[in-house]
């Protein structure tokens, strides 16, 4: 089978955690079920201090497993990229959960359109039975429905392209993949949005944007604030 790959891209697929033994082997999983290969697995620790080490380390040669003290999530994924060799970048959180084709697919629309800089695809949310739900429970709701999905969890970038927008911006700690949007489309990034639901986000408890709601709200207004100031520069 590896002389199938030898001629495909390498996509670096980078998991930021803090404290995520939970759920952790379930997101790994996820990706090493992915039908494109090859891949580089990882896992970007920021400061945990529960088993988060052991899970990551238990999958050996698979995952490369780097830490750093506690600076947010977005500092987690630029440690990622800072030592990523991939040609494509994709980032997983580690909470969440990738179709075993998302990045076949995304890959498939690379191929297809040279031109294109990064794609995204929709998103499902679920939750668990251990957070009081089935795993369909929110199929009543809003947000139980397929989303557009720009989040980094649906990103598959052109290393490229990521080199010209730029890391995440490490002071946000609830908006840096909108942050990173926006920079992209202020610097004409080509991009496309798959119609498939590739993405299963988890809702439960410990979601950051339901501890700390006000201080999101407050960090997307600040976001958009910057976006506007940048806009009535040019």
């Amino acid at each position: 089978m590896r002389v199938a790959f030898m001629n495909q891209p390498l996509i670096s697929c980078i998991v930021p955690v803090f404290n995520g033994e939970r759920f952790l082997a379930e997101a790994l999983n996820s990706i090493m079920a992915q039908t494109y290969k090859p891949l580089e697995v990882i896992v970007a620790d920021d400061g945990s201090s529960d088993e988060t080490a052991s899970v990551a380390r238990g999958y050996g040669a698979q995952v490369r497993y780097l830490w750093q003290p506690n600076q947010g999530p977005a500092a987690a994924r630029n440690l990622g990229l800072s030592r990523a060799q991939g040609d494509f970048l994709a980032f997983l959180d580690a909470d969440d959960l990738w179709h075993h084709e998302k990045l076949e697919r995304q890959m498939a629309r690379s191929r297809a359109r040279p031109e294109l800089d990064y794609c995204v695809t929709h998103v499902q949310n679920f939750r668990t039975p251990k957070d009081g739900a089935t795993a369909n429970g929110l199929e009543n709701y809003y947000i139980g429905r397929p989303l557009p999905g720009y989040v980094t969890a649906t990103l598959l970038a052109r290393r490229s392209r990521f080199d010209r927008v730029g890391p995440f911006n490490p002071s946000l700690h609830h908006g840096d993949d909108t942050d990173w949007y926006l920079r992209a489309k202020e610097r004409g990034a080509v991009m496309e949005l798959l119609p498939d639901a590739l993405v299963y986000r988890r809702i439960h408890d410990a979601n950051l944007s339901q501890v700390q709601a006000a201080q999101s709200r407050d960090e997307y207004l600040h976001i958009l604030k910057s976006a506007l100031d940048r806009r009535r520069l040019r």
